[in-house]
């Protein structure tokens, strides 16, 4: 029995010394028989390997970094593996989003639908991709970016998963690479000519090849004019201004980075003095024009060819305050009515960048028709004028428009709404519709008027103009227009200074 027990003691020695290390085994065979056995003390756990990190890896965020003002970090028990015990949670908007620790989210209506209106997946570094029940619809990539600043406004879902996304890749990424410089200019074979510096000074002659140099706009009329009415007898009052056209971005693709555009450098000051006509814009041109079908003062029949010539100047006394005079001759003897004017005048003032008064007379007389200068002068028409935003045509065009309405006699005066746009550089097409106080549009009143002015080229305008009684079918009157021989054709030449 003893020699047995002995027998089983030496199996356990055995069996232990075998389940430690080499390093063990080799401390316990240096030990004397009768030593009792102690546990190595250099023995250590083993050290984690590379692949183990600690959930959710070196990409996560910290929930207690707070991408709103008002969030707070919710910590709770969650029973479900699945499902994080931790996550930032706070408003954006009208939208409460959850953000967790492996920089995923979701963007929830704060109030009615109870289910996620988007999805962010991000990764820190390189991108976060925004989703809905439809997939994918938006890629954030990281791009080195501050933290964006909280949107204001109406924001919308997307806007505060946008928000979320730059918040969440904030300085991680690569910034865009600069845009490549522009290429060279084509290099031509040909002879060998002399250094600019080695041929003597000429006066430089214009290439027929080339458009024609442009005029200084101090020379004529300043595109800036503010008309809140168009002058029948000063046709070119308002310039025809360059065609704008509607900006087209073209699309960046999904991911992509649109280069920063760099602005043209300003140009150089002209330190030369002005002159007078300089400093005040001041801008004149010569009109000859002719009515196509009109009433003869002396017996009111139908006549044609109503000649009439008129000098128009505008100036600008302030920057916000211009004023516009013309004077007004009838060659013909004979064809001047008593309602016809001998000079017209317009005194606008841009009190916003939207909004401007102007004092107005269209019928002034020197004498004659019971009105006379000092008259003219006390009996114009006050209006105010309120810019509209652009109105988008086709073909990537804007038109500019505006309503006005009478100051003087609300109960009585018209209102209007006046609408231009360019169709070229050089064609310009104008409409005015009318409305009145019920029970107070004369007969001569219109219901709308239009005009049309084609630039022949930087001093030379051809206008047509309609502003007799131009009636609606439904609202024709005792005495509607002729239709288009109702207006006039007049060819304006602007004058230099």
């Amino acid at each position: 029995m003893g020699t047995c027990g002995h027998g089983w003691g030496r199996a356990l020695v055995a069996l232990m010394a075998m389940s430690v290390p080499a390093s063990a085994q080799d401390v316990a065979s240096d030990m004397p028989p009768n030593m009792p056995l102690v546990w190595p003390s250099e023995l250590k756990p083993a050290t984690p390997p590379d692949w183990r990190q600690i959930v959710p890896g070196p990409r996560s965020i910290h929930t207690e970094d707070f991408a709103v003002p008002d969030a707070v970090e919710v910590l709770h028990d969650a029973p479900n593996v699945f499902s994080w015990s931790r996550f930032q949670t706070g408003r954006i908007g009208d939208f409460t989003y959850r953000l967790f620790p492996d920089a995923s989210a979701i963007i929830v209506a704060a109030s009615g639908r109870p289910f996620a209106e988007y999805m962010l997946k991000c990764t820190r570094g390189e991108e976060c991709r925004i989703s809905n029940d439809t997939g994918v619809i938006m890629i954030v990539p990281a791009i080195a970016a501050p933290k964006p600043p909280l949107p204001q406004g109406n924001v919308t879902g997307l806007d505060a998963a946008q928000y979320l996304a730059e918040w969440i890749l904030a300085g991680t990424g690569t910034r865009p690479p600069p845009p490549p410089d522009p290429a060279p200019a084509a290099q031509f074979e040909g002879p060998v000519l002399p250094l600019a510096e080695d041929l003597p000074e000429e006066p430089a002659e214009a290439d027929p090849a080339d458009p024609e140099p442009e005029i200084d706009q101090n020379n004529l009329l300043p595109p800036e004019v503010d008309c809140l009415e168009p002058d029948p007898f000063y046709p070119d009052a308002c310039s025809v201004p360059e065609p704008r056209r509607r900006a087209v971005v073209a699309a960046t693709p999904v991911g992509d980075v649109a280069a920063p555009v760099t602005a043209p450098p300003p140009p150089p000051e002209d330190n030369r003095p002005r002159t007078l006509a300089e400093r005040f814009k001041l801008a004149c041109s010569l009109t000859t024009g002719m009515g196509l079908q009109y009433t003869d003062p002396n017996d009111y029949e139908d006549a044609y060819g109503k000649a009439r010539v008129s000098l128009g100047c505008n100036v600008r006394l302030q920057e916000r305050v211009s004023l516009s005079l013309a004077l007004i001759h009838f060659p013909i003897s004979g064809q001047k009515a008593p309602w016809d004017p001998d000079f017209t005048y317009a005194l606008n003032m841009r009190v916003t960048e939207k909004l401007s008064l102007g004092y107005s007379n269209y019928s002034a007389r020197f004498s004659g028709g019971n009105s006379d200068l000092i008259s003219s002068l006390l009996t114009g028409s006050l209006r105010a004028s309120y810019k509209l935003p652009p109105l988008p045509l086709p073909m990537d065009r804007e038109a500019q428009c505006s309503v006005s309405i009478g100051l003087s006699n609300p109960g009585n005066d018209s209102g209007s709404l006046s609408c231009g746009m360019t169709v070229n550089d050089k064609l310009r097409l104008g409409l005015t519709l009318y409305a009145y106080p019920s029970g107070t549009q004369e007969p001569w009143n219109p219901d709308y008027s239009y005009t049309a002015s084609y630039k022949i080229n930087d001093r030379i305008q051809l206008n047509y103009s309609n502003y007799s009684s131009n009636r609606w079918p439904w609202n024709r009157g005792s005495s509607p227009g002729p239709g288009m021989l109702g207006g006039s054709l007049s060819l304006s030449y602007k004058l230099l200074f």
